[in-house]
């Protein structure tokens, strides 16, 4: 949190020298319960890795969210920041884990963040703001995993079990050719189980057809 904070500073120093920023973690942050001269903004899709405390298997996800409230007045500018996590798909009864983010994945969530405090908090009318787009640094294929998603099971993720298929990383062609091999395997001992019960089925059938 020491990063996020430092770039932070830096970056509302430059805006705005003459206010003071900060910016807080707050777990129990959520868009129901903003106070009065509070503003919302939320960062979806972004792009992280994840470590399960358990078993220490490690994932990816282009679906993590982030959630701030910003409060400006006398010159004191505020944050409050929420990362939600994942539970690991190995382990029983597994907690929600924080993502990890690579420095410039933060300096992508921060610009935007600046973004909005300058319209919400500042009232400044930019023509074009040039939010960044998220920094996807690997594949990442399938649906999004709703059930082990912190921001889904408190109904603020704006995917919904949508396709989170995140297009790049041509390195890990390998991996995807493994996984083809996993479902392939699959499916010949899917094979292997259901052709004798379909062979049994069809013998006492033709047993009682001859009676």
């Amino acid at each position: 949190m020491e990063t996020w904070q430092r770039m932070f500073a830096q970056k509302m120093a430059w805006e705005k020298p003459r206010d003071k920023w900060s910016l807080t973690p707050e777990d129990n942050l959520s868009p129901r319960n903003l106070e009065p001269g509070w503003q919302l903004y939320q960062q979806g899709k972004a792009f992280a890795r994840f470590e399960c405390s358990g078993c220490s298997r490690r994932w990816p996800s282009a679906q993590v969210v982030l959630l701030f409230q910003m409060h400006l007045a006398q010159r004191q500018g505020r944050v409050k920041m929420r990362l939600f996590g994942q539970t690991c798909k190995k382990c029983w009864a597994a907690r929600f884990e924080k993502p990890a983010f690579t420095q410039e994945a933060m300096e992508r969530i921060l610009d935007n963040l600046v973004q909005k405090i300058l319209q919400k908090c500042y009232r400044e009318s930019l023509a074009k703001p040039k939010f960044a787009e998220p920094l996807v640094e690997e594949e990442v294929e399938g649906p999004h995993d709703t059930a082990r998603c912190e921001a889904c099971a408190l109904g603020v993720c704006s995917v919904k079990g949508s396709s989170a298929r995140a297009p790049l990383a041509p390195a890990s062609l390998h991996g995807r050719l493994a996984g083809r091999g996993a479902d392939t395997e699959s499916c010949w001992r899917l094979l292997c189980y259901v052709l004798p019960v379909l062979a049994a089925l069809l013998g006492l059938a033709v047993h009682w057809s001859g009676q």
